[in-house]
Order: C-alpha cells, then sequence, then structure tokens
C-alpha cells in the first residue's frame, strides 16, 4: 500500500511540474514592440527568453516559422524597420 501511495505522489508531482507554464512570452507580440521601429537596433535590450532573429538586407527568410518569434527587420546601418512574428 505504501508503495502504490508513493508512487502515485511521484506521478502527480510530475504531472504538475509539466503542467506549469514556462516563464517569458508564449505567443510573440509584435504590437508590444512596435516602439522598437525607428530605434538602432544596437541601442535595445530584448528580454532573453524573447526568441528573436535579426533580419538584415539580403537574408535568405526559409521556414520553419516559429509563432514565438519576433522578427526584427533592419536597414544596413541597423535601423529597425519592421517587427513580425514567425
Amino acid at each position: 500500500m505504501y508503495l502504490r501511495t508513493s508512487i502515485l505522489g511521484i506521478g502527480l508531482a510530475v504531472a504538475a511540474c509539466a503542467a506549469e507554464e514556462p516563464a517569458g512570452p508564449q505567443i510573440c507580440s509584435p504590437t508590444a514592440y512596435q516602439t522598437l521601429v525607428g530605434q538602432n537596433i544596437g541601442a535595445v535590450t530584448l528580454p532573453a527568453e524573447l526568441p528573436q532573429r535579426i533580419i538584415i538586407p539580403g537574408d535568405d527568410l526559409k521556414p520553419p516559422r516559429d509563432a514565438r518569434r519576433l522578427n526584427i527587420f533592419v536597414d544596413e546601418k541597423g535601423w529597425i524597420l519592421r517587427v513580425v512574428c514567425g
């Protein structure tokens, strides 16, 4: 009986851990980062947990898309032109 209760308790603890949401953004929200447009990429600090990709002119944008990732389009000098998800 004790072993069964212990195994059940461990199973519930593991399930509780798996159900927890990881910290940080789960879905990209470009509207939250629109204030970046017009700034230089070298002058901004983004959350470390935010999946991000800086795209310079001439970059080949191949799949896979990631709905959580913020794509930051910059010009040749690093000025942010637009931000989108994907």
